[in-house]
């Protein structure tokens, strides 16, 4: 007994040891380590106050500059014309008798014809202005042209529809059953043409009623869903529609009609959306 307590004694004496030890290296490290950095108070300077200035405010004037434009007039002008009218004087011959009678012509004085100015008025300039008839074009009848119009069908009653309206059959890729199995696949997609995951697929037939939601198999894309029929390939025929959670149908059906060849013993069904729904 008294053995035990020796050893806790011991026990306890050596912790107080090691406990001295770490306080006495603990003192040592604060000794020879750099005394603490002083701290300074900061100063708070207060904010300078500025008092708003009064900024002069343009304001444009207009000012209206008046000039007077000169329009020069024509003013016919009176234009004289000289015209000469030639006078003629008879000239005098006088006849000088001799006693011979002889008649000796005398020359004669001509008088040179005077030049008589005279004016002649010129017309005056008038300026006649001819007004050009206006040509009116008068409509005649309007001929009727008819251009065909492309024919729009009818919007459809369900937002979605089978893409292309196809069924496409192929070999069985999803899975490892290979011929051991016959099943209906496919995706759902958006107007805009991206996945839409979470729509409800509806496939009944020869006493099956299975669903499933697009998404829920990836290794037909993102918006992939499958439905297995058959254990074996065989000649059935289902139908493929959408529904919403709460069972309203937002597609038409598609019928899908097995050929029991393993090479076409999965029927790929892809729905495309129309309109919002």
């Amino acid at each position: 007994m008294s053995r035990g307590r020796a050893r806790i004694y011991n026990l306890i004496t050596l912790i107080v040891i090691i406990l001295a030890i770490l306080w006495i290296v603990y003192v040592v490290s604060r000794l020879a380590g750099p005394p603490p950095a002083p701290t300074t108070e900061a100063v708070i300077v207060p904010t300078a106050l500025v008092l708003p200035t009064e900024t002069d405010t343009f304001t444009p004037t207009f000012t209206h500059t008046f000039t007077r434009t000169y329009t020069p007039t024509q003013t016919p002008t009176e234009t004289l014309t000289p015209s000469i009218t030639p006078s003629f004087i008879p000239s005098n011959t006088p006849i000088t008798p001799t006693n011979t009678l002889t008649l000796t012509p005398v020359p004669t004085s001509t008088i040179e014809p005077s030049v008589t100015l005279t004016e002649t008025p010129v017309p005056s300039l008038t300026i006649t202005r001819t007004i050009e008839p206006t040509l009116t074009d008068t409509p005649g009848p309007t001929a009727v042209s008819f251009t065909p119009q492309a024919t729009v069908p009818p919007p459809s009653a369900f937002p979605f529809e089978v893409r292309d309206d196809q069924v496409i059959f192929t070999t069985n890729f999803a899975n490892i059953a290979g011929c051991a199995w016959q099943g209906i696949g496919g995706q759902v997609f958006s107007i805009d043409g991206s996945p839409l995951p979470g729509i409800r697929v509806h496939v009944f037939g020869n006493g099956l009623e299975l669903f499933a939601d697009s998404g829920s198999n990836t290794l037909y894309g993102p918006s992939g869903w499958e439905i297995a029929v058959s254990n074996v390939v065989n000649t059935g025929t289902y139908l493929v529609e959408l529904q919403t959670p709460q069972g309203t149908i937002i597609s038409p059906q598609k019928s899908v009609t097995f050929s029991a060849n393993c090479g076409s013993n999965l029927a790929l069904v892809n729905f495309r959306q129309n309109r919002p729904f």
